[in-house]
């Protein structure tokens, strides 16, 4: 009898582990990683953007997100393959997103909404299909990827906790225009030598955003190694500290530097990648991270 108590017991102990292991598939279910292209379809317009999810994401856990915008006349396939934010990525533990523009282009006047709903829809979908860390989306971008990415500083700053532009900037129009809602955290790195955007416009875009951000009037400036002496270029970063919310905005002024995404092509001595995860993620929608 006692062999039959045992035996049932046994067989009842198997069950509970099996269902248990039931439950965890279910809690956490194998979710597809590396790279993706996946489709979205925002006012009758389909539109396309590539999705990258790290090896170690699983559902249990949010990961903060990156949107990553191309420059005029680009793709996402082009920036993707550039800014290798897909390393950084695996090795930082974020999702990254690069949308693609309509006709290569993204719009960035405040009369224009359809980039704006498009966003906007991104997100919602994200987070319907992921566990984003809602509080930790940041926005980057390449010259009119850039330019873009001001846009959303201003028009969603609800949502977007920092922003960080390479060779983009802000025209006076688009400065008279903006209104967030919060301090933006701010990071511009730009080319004294750039040919297409002209780095007279940076000045205009520090004042705006150091002005919103309440920081201090006068920089922390520093210089950064010349450890690639070939490339033609040197770099200096300019820190506005103290803003509110302890929201900062910084500068890295590349002098010779041109229309270029620093690491990949012209300045040697930083990379623009890098440097953008860097300053972002200390950031959240209610400011520095403790």
């Amino acid at each position: 009898m006692r062999k039959v108590i045992v035996f049932y017991s046994l067989i009842a102990m198997l069950l509970i582990i099996a269902c248990s292991k039931s439950e965890n598939e279910q809690i956490t279910p194998n979710v597809p990683t590396g790279k993706m292209i996946k489709e979205l379809t925002v006012n009758g317009i389909t539109r396309e953007y590539i999705i990258y999810i790290p090896e170690n994401y699983n559902v249990t856990t949010a990961f903060p997100l990156l949107l990553s915008f191309h420059g005029l006349s680009s793709n996402m396939e082009f920036n993707y393959s550039y800014t290798n934010f897909d390393e950084l990525a695996e090795r930082e533990n974020f999702i990254v997103v690069h949308p693609n523009g309509i006709s290569n282009t993204w719009t960035v006047s405040a009369n224009d909404d359809t980039d704006i709903d498009f966003i906007v829809s991104l997100l919602n979908q994200l987070e319907e299909d992921y566990n984003i860390e809602s509080n930790r989306i940041y926005s980057t971008g390449m010259s009119m990827g850039g330019f873009f990415s001001f846009s959303l500083a201003c028009r969603l700053s609800d949502r977007i906790a920092a922003v960080a532009s390479v060779t983009g900037s802000m025209y006076q129009p688009a400065i008279n225009n903006c209104s967030p809602v919060k301090p933006m955290p701010i990071l511009q790195i730009h080319g004294t030598e750039d040919g297409i955007v002209q780095y007279s416009s940076v000045a205009g875009l520090l004042d705006f955003w150091t002005g919103h951000n309440n920081t201090d009037a006068l920089p922390i400036i520093s210089n950064i190694p010349d450890s690639d002496t070939g490339d033609g270029s040197t770099v200096k970063r300019y820190e506005y500290l103290n803003g509110d919310n302890d929201a900062e905005v910084q500068h890295l002024k590349i002098t010779g530097g041109g229309h270029e995404w620093p690491g990949f092509q012209g300045n040697m001595d930083i990379n623009a990648s890098e440097e953008v995860w860097s300053f972002v993620t200390a950031f959240d929608l209610n400011g520095k991270i403790e």
